[in-house]
C-alpha cells in the first residue's frame, strides 16, 4: 500500500469531501421548501450520488490496488461531512427532528472518541459490517426525507428512520463491546 499517491479513488473522494458539504444543505435549504417534487428529486439524486462516491472509491482502491493510508484517514471525514451537512440543511428546513440529528452525529463523534483511545492504548476498531449497514441505512433515510414533498413518503420515511436510529444505537453498541474485549485483553497482556 502506498503512502499517498494521486488516483482516482482519492479523487473521489475528495469531491465528496469538498463539494458535498458545501452543496446538499444549501440546495435543502433553497429548494426543499417549496415542495417541488423536481427539485426533491434533483436534490435526492445528487445527494445519492455523493453517497455512491463512499461505495465506489473504495471499490476502486481495492479492485485497482490503490489503497492509501490517505485515502483512509479521508474516506471516513469525507462520509462525516456529507452527513452532517445534511443533517444540518435538512434540521434547518424542519424536514428532520433536531434529536434524530443529535442522535446521528453523537454516535459518530462517540466512535471516533473509542478509535482515539484504542490508538493511545495501541490498537485499533475497524469498521464492522453493522457500521456499514447503518451508513446505507443513514443514507436511504436522508434520500427518503428529501424526496418526501408535501409528505406522500411519510410512512416509507418513518421506517427507514426507526431502522436508521435503530442501526445507529445498535452498531455503536457494538463498537463499544468490541472495543472493550479487546481493551481487556490487551491490558491482560501488560
Amino acid at each position: 500500500m502506498t503512502q499517498f499517491a494521486y488516483n482516482l479513488p482519492i479523487f473521489l473522494t475528495l469531491v465528496r469531501l469538498v463539494t458535498a458539504p458545501l452543496i446538499i444543505p444549501v440546495l435543502c435549504v433553497l429548494y426543499l421548501p417549496a415542495n417541488s417534487f423536481k427539485l426533491n428529486l434533483l436534490v435526492a439524486l445528487l445527494f445519492v450520488s455523493f453517497c455512491l462516491t463512499d461505495f465506489l472509491d473504495g471499490y476502486l482502491a481495492r479492485k485497482y490496488k490503490q489503497e492509501t493510508v490517505i485515502g483512509r484517514l479521508l474516506d471516513p471525514l469525507a462520509d462525516k461531512f456529507l452527513l452532517f451537512s445534511s443533517l444540518i440543511g435538512l434540521v434547518y428546513i424542519h424536514k428532520i427532528f433536531y434529536f434524530w440529528a443529535i442522535i446521528f452525529i453523537g454516535r459518530e463523534f462517540f466512535i471516533m472518541g473509542l478509535r482515539e483511545v484504542a490508538l493511545y492504548f495501541g490498537f485499533t476498531i475497524s469498521v464492522s459490517p453493522l457500521g456499514k449497514l447503518k451508513t446505507i441505512a443513514q443514507q436511504a433515510y436522508i434520500t427518503a426525507v428529501i424526496l418526501n414533498h408535501a409528505g406522500n413518503i411519510a410512512l416509507l420515511e418513518n421506517i427507514l428512520l426507526v431502522g436508521a436510529l435503530f442501526l445507529t444505537v445498535y452498531s455503536a453498541w457494538d463498537y463499544a463491546l468490541e472495543f472493550r474485549k479487546t481493551w481487556l485483553k490487551k491490558s491482560r497482556e501488560i
